[in-house]
C-alpha cells in the first residue's frame, strides 16, 4: 500500500533573516527621508532664487538719495523707456543707463527741493501738459481776424502767395485714442503704466517751477553800451602757391578756371598797429567815423553799417574789447585796442545802465544760475549709487515709439 504524501513543511524565517529584512527596511526608510529632505532643500533654494530674482532684487535700491531709495525695478523701467524714446541709445546701453540713473537722482533732489519750497503740481496740470504733448487744446486759440482788402487796392496789386495751411487741431477723441495707443506701446516696451508716465510728467513740471523759483531774482536788465568800431586785422602769410603742372607735349592746354580772389598782403602786429594809429589820427582830425569804417574796417559783419555793433552787455564781446568799450563815455573814441582779431578803434555812441537784456543772454544767465544751484544741492546731498552691469536690462528689439 502506497504511503500518503505530506504537505511540504513551510520553512520558518530564521532570526538572522528577520534581522536583515528589518535592517533593509530601515535603510530604505532613511534613504527616502534623505531624498525628501534633499527635495525640500532644492525646492527651497529654487523658491529663494525666484524670490530673490523676481521680488527682492527688483526692490533692491540701485541708488539712495537722502534716504529715499530708487529701486532696481523702477530704474529698469526708465532705462527701457529711454531706449523706447531714443533707440540711438541702444548703441551704448551701459552709458545710457548711467545717464538715466543720474537723471533719476536729480529727480529725487527736485522733488525734495520743491517740497521744501512749497512747490507742487496738480493732477489737472499734469493732464493739461499731456494734452499739449499730444497736440490737444481744451480751449483753442481765437484766430486772428482777417482784414477785408480794399477792392480798389486789391485790383492794383499782384496776387499774394498762398499762406501755409493752418494745422488742424486734434479733437478730444483723437487725443484720447493717441494717448491710449501711446500707453499701450509704453507698457509693451518699458513696463511703465499710466501712473509711471504721469509721475514722469509731474517731476518735469516740478523742475520747471523750481527753475522759475531759483532764477526769479536774476535781473532782466543790465548795463549795456551801443558802440561801433573799425578793425585792422593781423594777416598771416598765406601758403606758397603751387606752380602749374607742365602740360605734356601734344596734350591740349586745360581751360583755366575762374580767377581766384587775391590773397591779402601779410600784415604783422606792428604794421596793423601802425595802420590803426593812422586811422585814429584821421578821426581826431574830424573825418566821419562811419565813412572810414565803411572804407577801411576789415570786419565784414559791421563795415557796411559804418562799423555799428548795436547794443551789447558784458560777456558778449572779447574781454579786452568789452573793457575798452565800457570804459568810454558817449562820443569818445578809443585808441587802438588789441584783441586776437587785430586792432580796433572803438567809438561809444550810447550807454544805458539798465537796458533790457538780450533774451538769449538772459536765458543763458538763468540756466547757468540754476545749474550752479543744482550742483550745490547735489554736493550737499547724501547719494549712494549701487549701479552694476547686471542690473541693466537686456536690450530687446523695440518697435518705434510714437
Amino acid at each position: 500500500m502506497a504511503k500518503s504524501s505530506k504537505p511540504e513543511e513551510v520553512r520558518q524565517e530564521t532570526n538572522r533573516q528577520r534581522y536583515q529584512r528589518r535592517k533593509d527596511a530601515e535603510t530604505a526608510r532613511r534613504l527616502y527621508i534623505a531624498l525628501a529632505v534633499v527635495g525640500v532643500i532644492l525646492v527651497g533654494l529654487i523658491a529663494a532664487a525666484v524670490v530673490q530674482e523676481l521680488i527682492l532684487k527688483p526692490r533692491t535700491p540701485i541708488a539712495d538719495v537722502n534716504n529715499q531709495p530708487i529701486t532696481t525695478q523702477d530704474f529698469a523701467k526708465r532705462v527701457k523707456f529711454a531706449w523706447y524714446q531714443d533707440q540711438n541709445q541702444l548703441a551704448d546701453p551701459q552709458g545710457s543707463s548711467l545717464q538715466v540713473l543720474d537723471q533719476m537722482v536729480d529727480e529725487e533732489l527736485v522733488r525734495e527741493q520743491a517740497q521744501q519750497r512749497g512747490l507742487s503740481v496738480t493732477e489737472d496740470e499734469i493732464t493739461e501738459r499731456i494734452e499739449t504733448f499730444f497736440g490737444y487744446q481744451r480751449v483753442p486759440p481765437t484766430p486772428a481776424p482777417t482784414a477785408t482788402p480794399d477792392p480798389a487796392i486789391a485790383a492794383s496789386t499782384e496776387p499774394t502767395a498762398t499762406p501755409f495751411p493752418t494745422p488742424t487741431p486734434v479733437t478730444l477723441e483723437g487725443y484720447q485714442q493717441a494717448y491710449k495707443d501711446y500707453l499701450k506701446g509704453l507698457s509693451a516696451n518699458s513696463g511703465m503704466n499710466e501712473a509711471d508716465f504721469r509721475a514722469l510728467v509731474a517731476v518735469d513740471l516740478l523742475r520747471q517751477k523750481l527753475y522759475e523759483d531759483v532764477t526769479k531774482d536774476i535781473p532782466a536788465t543790465e548795463e549795456q553800451v551801443h558802440a561801433r568800431h573799425i578793425l585792422v586785422r593781423i594777416i598771416e602769410p598765406g601758403p606758397t602757391p603751387v606752380p602749374p603742372t607742365a602740360v605734356p607735349e601734344g596734350q591740349p592746354t586745360p581751360t583755366p578756371g575762374p580767377t581766384a580772389v587775391p590773397t591779402p598782403q601779410p600784415r604783422d602786429a606792428q604794421q596793423a598797429l601802425a595802420e590803426a594809429v593812422l586811422i585814429k589820427q584821421r578821426l581826431d582830425a574830424g573825418e566821419d567815423f562811419a565813412a572810414l569804417a565803411a572804407e577801411l574796417s576789415e570786419d565784414p559783419g559791421s563795415a557796411a553799417q559804418g562799423g555799428d555793433l548795436g547794443w551789447f552787455g558784458r560777456g558778449m564781446m572779447v574781454k579786452a574789447f568789452e573793457d575798452a568799450a565800457f570804459a568810454l563815455e558817449p562820443g569818445q573814441i578809443s585808441g587802438p585796442v588789441a584783441t586776437d582779431f587785430g586792432y580796433h578803434i572803438i567809438q561809444l555812441l550810447e550807454k544805458d545802465p539798465a537796458r533790457p537784456s538780450d533774451p538769449y543772454m538772459l536765458q543763458q544767465r538763468q540756466s547757468d544760475a540754476f545749474n550752479t544751484w543744482l550742483d550745490g544741492v547735489r554736493n550737499a546731498a547724501k547719494i549712494d549709487r549701487n549701479w552694476a552691469l547686471d542690473r541693466v536690462p537686456p536690450t530687446p528689439g523695440l518697435s518705434s515709439p510714437r
